[in-house]
C-alpha cells in the first residue's frame, strides 16, 4: 500500500481521554485569538502564495519572501520538498528513527534510501562522519528532523554544519524538519535554510502553535529552489486556501501571544513529565531534551511498547508504540495538553509500567 501507516494509526487508533500520543500542542480555539471578520478573506491573489502571508512567514525567520513557499501544514512542506529534490532511483540518506511520514514519502517518490544512525547510547544526535561515509555519486538529498522527532532533541550546530558542507561537496540537497523549533523560544538557532543554498527547512503553525486547523506550512529555500517547487505544487492545485492564509496573517500578528500560551502549557507539564520519568527510572531510561514537547523512553525490561500501549488502552490512555520509529522498546510520549490531563495519563502509565512488571 502506498501510505503512512504511522498517520493511519494516529488517525484511527491514537485518540483516548488522556491522549500522551497526541504529537502537538493543544489545539487553540476562537478565544486564544482576537479574531474579527475583517481578519477573514474568501477570495484573493495567492496563486503563488498570498503576498502578506508569505511576508509574515518571511519576517519570523530572517529571510525573503522570494525563500517561502507556502504548503499544506509541515507533511505536505516535506513531500513537496522532496518531490522537487529527487527523481525517481536517486538516493536519499534518511535518519534512523524518524518520522515515518518522511520514509513514506521517499519511498513513493521511488527513492532508493540510506540510514544513518541516532542512537539513545550517543543522546539521539549524529555523527557527521558516518553521514559522510554514506555519502554515494547517487545521493541527492540528506533528511534530517531537528528538534527530532521523535525524542525532541536538537542536533547539535557544528554537526548541522559539518553535514551541510558534506551535501554541498556531493552536490545534494539537504531537508530539515524543524517542525518543533518554535518551542524553543529564546533558546532556538537561526532556521538552517541560512547554511546554503541546498539547505531547505520545513514547518508550519501547527506542532507550536496549536493551529494544525489553518494547514499552514512552508518550505525555506533558495529562491531558485523555490520557483521549482512552486511548479511542482502547480500538480496539486491552482491556489491555496484564502481564508485560511488570512486567519494564519492574524495569527502571525499574535505570534507573541501564541508563544506564551505555549509556554504556559509547556512549563508545568515538563516538570510533571520529568519527575514522572525520576520515579520511574526501574522501568524506564529516557534522555531529556532541555525543553521539548515530545520525549521518547525506552523500556529497560525489553519489552515490545505495543504491550503497554494495549495495557494503556484499558485506561482510557494512549502513547505511540516504538514500532512506528523502528525502535519497539521505546514509545513517544507527548504532553503539551491540559495539565490536569498529563497528571492522570502519567498516573495510568505508572500503574500500567507496575502491573506488567
Amino acid at each position: 500500500m502506498k501510505n503512512s501507516v504511522y498517520m493511519t494509526w494516529a488517525k484511527q487508533h491514537a485518540a483516548s481521554s488522556y491522549n500522551l500520543a497526541n504529537s502537538g500542542m493543544l489545539g487553540c480555539d476562537l478565544s486564544d485569538l482576537t479574531i474579527t471578520l475583517d481578519d477573514v478573506a474568501l477570495n484573493g491573489p495567492n496563486h503563488e502564495g498570498y503576498a502578506p502571508l508569505k511576508e509574515a512567514i518571511a519576517g519570523l525567520y530572517g529571510m525573503g519572501t522570494d525563500n517561502v513557499v507556502p504548503a499544506q501544514g509541515t507533511s505536505m512542506a516535506n513531500f513537496l520538498a522532496m518531490a522537487t529534490a529527487i527523481e525517481p532511483g536517486d538516493e536519499v540518506l534518511v535518519e534512523q528513527p524518524t518520522y515515518e511520514p518522511l520514509l513514506a514519502a521517499a519511498r513513493y517518490l521511488g527513492a532508493g534510501i540510506r540510514r544513518f544512525s541516532r542512537r539513545f547510547e550517543n543522546a539521539w544526535q549524529i555523527d557527521p562522519d558516518e553521514v559522510r561515509q554514506l555519502i554515494t555519486p547517487r545521493t541527492r538529498l540528506i533528511v534530517i528532523t531537528s528538534p527530532h522527532n521523535p525524542s525532541g532533541i536538537v542536533v547539535e550546530p557544528d554537526t548541522m554544519r559539518q553535514i551541510a558542507e558534506a551535501a554541498a561537496e556531493a552536490g545534494a540537497m539537504m531537508l530539515v524538519d524543524e517542525v518543533y523549533r518554535d518551542i524553543l523560544f529564546e533558546e532556538a538557532t537561526p532556521v538552517n535554510a541560512h547554511l546554503g543554498a541546498h539547505v531547505m527547512t520545513t514547518s508550519s503553525l501547527t506542532k507550536s502553535y496549536g493551529l494544525s486547523g489553518l494547514r499552514c506550512g512552508w518550505i525555506l529555500c533558495h529562491p531558485e529552489f523555490a520557483e521549482r517547487a512552486r511548479r511542482m505544487n502547480d500538480l496539486f492545485g491552482a491556489v491555496g486556501s484564502v481564508p485560511s492564509d488570512t486567519l494564519s496573517i492574524a495569527a502571525f500578528r499574535q505570534i507573541e501571544k501564541l508563544e506564551a500560551r505555549s509556554r504556559a502549557l509547556i512549563e508545568p507539564n515538563t516538570r510533571l513529565v520529568r519527575q514522572f520519568l525520576s520515579e520511574h527510572e526501574e522501568f524506564l531510561e529516557c534522555v531529556v531534551p532541555s525543553r521539548s514537547m515530545i520525549v521518547f523512553p525506552r523500556l529497560k525490561s525489553h519489552d515490545d511498547s505495543e504491550a503497554l500501549y494495549d495495557r494503556l488502552r484499558c485506561y482510557d490512555t494512549s502513547i505511540v508504540p516504538g514500532k512506528f520509529f523502528e525502535s519497539p522498546r521505546h514509545f513517544r510520549l507527548g504532553y503539551v495538553i491540559r495539565t490536569a490531563d498529563v497528571e492522570t495519563g502519567l498516573a495510568n502509565l505508572s500503574r500500567a509500567l507496575k502491573e506488567m512488571r
